[in-house]
C-alpha cells in the first residue's frame, strides 16, 4: 500500500478524481430517487389508495427512498468527498456523515418485511385479511420501524467519539465498541430477516402454484382476486430482491476484507458497494410503475392532460387575439346580423 494512503497525504490528482466520481455519479442518482419517489407519492395521492394498508406501506417506502434522496444522499457524499482519495484506508471509521444513509436503509428493510407480511397474509390467509391487516396496525408498525431503525443507526453516538485532525473537517473516528456492537446487531437481525421473508415467499408461490392447477374450477371473481394478489406478491418480491442485490455487495465487504485485501487493492469494489447501497432507492419507482395498474394507469393519465393542456396552449397562441365573431341572425325570434369583436 502506497504511503498517501496510510498517512493520508492527498495528492491533488487523487482529490480530483474523487471529486469528479462523487459528482458524476452520485448527483444524477440522487436526481432519479427524489423525482421518482415524489412521482409515487404524487400518484398515490392522485389514485386515492392511501387507505389500503398495501399503499400505505409503499408510499412510506416511497417517502423513506425520499427522504434518502433529500438528506441521507447529500450527507453521503459529504462524506466521500472529506475522504478526498479512493485509497484511504481509515476512511470507515469517519462516519458521522454516513448515519443518515445507515438509518434510511435500516427503515427500508423493515418496510420490506412489513410489505412481505402483508402479501403473505392476503393469500396464506384472505378470508382474515381485514381482521390480522388494518391501517392502525400498519401505521403502528411504520412508527416502531422508525424507532428501532433510528435507535440502531444513532447507537455509534452512546460511545465516546474522537475528532480527527489530520486534515479532515469534521470527522469523528467512531468508538471500536459502538461498531462491534453494530455489526454483532447487524449479523443477527439481516440474516434473520432475510430467513423469514424467503420463508414467506416460498409459501405463498406454493401456495398459489396449487391455486392456479385448480383455476379452472374457481369461480371468476376469485379467480382474479387470486391472480392480483399473486401480481402483488410478485411486485412485493421484486422489491425485496433489488434491495437484497443493491445491499449484497456491502454485507460482503468483510468477507473481501478477511482475504487480507487493502482498500488500496479493491478500491473499485468499494466505490460499487457504494453505489448499489442506495441504488435501490432509485429502482422502486420504475418497479412501482411497471407493476402496479394504479400507477401506470394514473402516470398515463397524468402525461396525456399534460400533452392536451400543452397542445391547448399551442392552438391558443395561433389564434389571433382580435379575431371577428360573425354571428348571424336571419329571423326576427332566433338570428340577427351582427358582429363583433372579442377578446380571447
Amino acid at each position: 500500500m502506497d504511503e498517501s494512503a496510510t498517512s493520508i497525504n492527498f495528492t491533488a490528482d487523487e482529490t480530483r478524481d474523487n471529486l469528479i466520481f462523487v459528482l458524476s455519479v452520485y448527483i444524477p442518482l440522487d436526481l432519479v430517487i427524489i423525482a421518482g419517489n415524489a412521482l409515487v407519492l404524487f400518484l398515490i395521492r392522485q389514485t386515492r389508495s392511501y387507505d389500503k394498508p398495501q399503499f400505505v406501506l409503499l408510499g412510506s417506502l416511497a417517502f423513506v427512498d425520499l427522504l434518502t434522496g433529500i438528506i441521507a444522499v447529500p450527507m453521503f457524499m459529504w462524506g466521500c468527498i472529506l475522504r478526498r482519495s479512493f485509497y484511504l484506508q481509515e476512511f470507515d471509521k469517519c462516519e458521522l456523515q454516513f448515519l443518515p444513509a445507515k438509518i434510511c436503509v435500516s427503515v427500508s428493510w423493515f418496510h420490506l418485511i412489513l410489505i412481505t407480511v402483508d402479501r403473505y397474509v392476503s393469500i396464506m390467509k384472505p378470508l382474515h385479511y381485514h381482521k390480522h391487516i388494518s391501517l392502525h396496525r400498519i401505521y403502528f408498525s411504520i412508527i416502531l420501524s422508525w424507532i428501532i431503525a433510528f435507535l440502531f443507526g444513532i447507537m455509534q453516538l452512546f460511545w465516546e467519539m474522537e475528532h480527527i485532525d489530520e486534515g479532515i473537517f469534521f470527522c469523528y473516528k467512531m468508538n471500536e465498541s459502538a461498531i462491534e456492537v453494530q455489526r454483532y446487531i447487524s449479523l443477527v437481525m439481516v440474516p434473520t430477516g432475510t430467513i423469514l421473508v424467503s420463508i414467506m415467499y416460498f409459501k405463498m408461490f406454493i401456495v398459489v402454484k396449487k391455486l392456479e392447477k385448480n383455476i379452472v374450477i374457481i369461480p371468476i371473481r376469485t379467480r382474479n382476486i387470486v391472480r392480483n394478489r399473486y401480481k402483488a406478491a410478485k411486485t412485493s418480491a421484486l422489491i425485496v430482491g433489488a434491495f437484497g442485490i443493491a445491499y449484497l455487495p456491502h454485507a460482503l465487504r468483510p468477507v473481501v476484507y478477511s482475504f487480507g485485501y487493502q482498500r488500496s487493492e479493491v478500491y473499485w469494489y468499494d466505490l460499487i458497494a457504494e453505489v448499489l447501497f442506495i441504488m435501490s432507492s432509485a429502482v422502486n419507482p420504475f418497479i412501482y410503475v411497471c407493476r402496479l395498474k394504479q400507477f401506470s394507469s394514473a402516470l398515463r393519465h397524468l402525461l396525456q392532460i399534460n400533452s392536451h393542456k400543452q397542445q391547448q396552449r399551442l392552438v391558443d397562441k395561433d389564434v389571433h387575439p382580435t379575431a371577428q365573431l360573425q354571428i348571424t341572425y336571419s329571423s326576427p325570434r332566433k338570428k340577427c346580423d351582427f358582429s363583433s369583436s372579442e377578446m380571447i
